[in-house]
């Protein structure tokens, strides 16, 4: 009677939510710092270094994002054994978890590395390709603890120690740059490896964040002589897989943009560059307010309270699209000072880059809203059905559009006529805020459909 009575608000639980998301959300900006790092310190060994640096890190996200949304799945399920009680349940969790993560991991460093010879087929200088090859294989390797982490950090966080996490995310950031330090430079007597001191220190950083947090006391038992359990393992897949492709999409279609904007002129790729780079600078705030939720929603669905699950997540899904909205407005206020920073004021790819911006700080509420949206609906075993949404409408609906609208009449890809409004780099765009308006209210109507459907049963 009592939750009938006094049913959980939106306003009661935002204060919870973000006691959790914030040193998420403070964690998964650290790990995206950690690429930055190391491409502005490629920067320092000149434009060769620089260029090889984020070809390399572009393909290695690829396979990385992929495994990070598999993983995902052991926040999620413990969070739901949480809040049913089911405490006994933790350690196969975290054993079957830790297992998938590097069987994940070590599949696609082999294939990564082995993919690396056709690196040179991309179209990037000798130079540039020969760099980023060493560099990229290393990167491959480093998947393996830096998945590990991640699903480690995963079942902490569901614990409600995110905190811990965040300690030693810092502390691998702080490792990288010393090893940066003193392997790409040879500093200290170590040889001087270029790019390649980058690869070997993002490697040992993560390591570093690994063996801490595994050591660190809090963690519970994993019980390794109990075995391995297919049950198990089909339970994580069941919404680790779907995602992973989930994920996929998205990395993949804002990965084929940018090639396409190349297609138009220089101006327009470099003008796309500069904005996507300044719209998705704020991504992990959202990503990991919806991290945060997930644990929560998780919690509350396996605690069979329908109410609760419906207050923490459309509490959770406004505060994504208002942080985003307040970085969208400071995007349209501030493109004096960003062109300038990015060193291309009164420029045509500053004229451009400004009127893109408008069509990201439009986007931008909703891209917070879709983030958090894909969150929650994981949690509420609905990841399928967002992995097949975001997949339909970016690659059979965007994807078209985007070609319709950029390129004239007569355009072709592979043969096939696909342009028609000759729109350029804005048409790209309008196709892009198109579809993250459409992917965010479809999986926050489905959200509300399935918390709904638990209040009237």
């Amino acid at each position: 009677m009592g939750v009938l009575e006094n049913p959980p608000t939106i306003r009661a639980e935002i204060g919870p939510t973000l006691k959790l998301a914030v040193p998420i959300m403070l964690g998964m900006l650290g790990y995206g710092l950690m690429f930055v790092v190391d491409v502005a310190m490629a920067g320092h060994l000149g434009e060769t270094a620089l260029a090889a640096s984020a070809l390399a890190s572009n393909l290695n996200y690829i396979p990385y994002v992929f495994g990070i949304g598999v993983v995902g799945a052991i926040a999620v399920y413990q969070s739901q054994d949480n809040g049913a009680g089911v405490e006994e349940s933790s350690p196969a969790i975290l054993r079957h978890g830790m297992v998938l993560a590097v069987a994940i991991s070590v599949v696609a460093a082999i294939a990564s590395h082995w993919a690396a010879q056709f690196i040179p087929l991309l179209g990037s200088s000798p130079a540039v390709s020969a760099e980023a090859q060493e560099f990229f294989i290393l990167m491959s390797w480093a998947m393996v603890p830096g998945l590990a982490f991640h699903a480690l950090r995963g079942h902490r966080d569901s614990q409600h120690q995110p905190w811990i996490s965040l300690v030693w995310l810092s502390l691998g950031i702080l490792a990288n740059i010393f090893f940066n330090w003193l392997w790409m430079f040879g500093n200290w007597g170590f040889p001087a490896m270029g790019l390649a001191g980058a690869g070997w220190a993002t490697l040992v950083a993560r390591l570093v964040m690994l063996i801490g947090l595994w050591c660190t006391p809090g963690r519970g038992e994993v019980r390794w002589a109990d075995g391995l359990q297919m049950a198990v393992f089909r339970r994580l897949m069941k919404t680790g897989w779907p995602a992973g492709l989930h994920s996929l999409s998205e990395v993949g279609i804002f990965a084929i943009v940018p090639v396409m904007a190349g297609w138009i002129n220089a101006t327009a790729q470099a003008a796309h560059q500069v904005a996507i780079s300044t719209a998705s600078a704020a991504f992990m705030l959202p990503l990991g307010l919806g991290i945060a939720a997930g644990i929560r929603v998780g919690e509350a669905y396996g605690a069979k309270d329908p109410r609760k699950v419906q207050a923490i997540g459309l509490g959770a899904l406004i505060m994504g699209g208002l942080i985003m909205a307040v970085y969208g407005l400071g995007m349209i206020l501030l493109r004096p000072l960003l062109m300038a920073t990015y060193g291309v004021a009164g420029t045509e790819t500053a004229a451009l880059a400004s009127t893109l911006l408008i069509f990201a700080a439009v986007w931008a509420p909703f891209d917070g809203v879709q983030v958090v949206a894909a969150y929650l609906l994981r949690s509420v075993n609905r990841a399928a059905w967002a992995s097949w949404s975001v997949f339909i409408v970016y690659w059979l609906f965007c994807l078209p559009l985007a070609l319709a609208l950029a390129f004239p009449a007569g355009f072709r890809v592979f043969g096939i006529p696909a342009g028609y409004f000759g729109l350029g780099a804005v048409g790209i765009w309008i196709s892009l805020a198109t579809g993250l308006v459409l992917v965010s209210l479809a999986m926050a109507w489905k959200f509300r459909q399935a918390a709904q459907a638990g209040v009237d049963a």
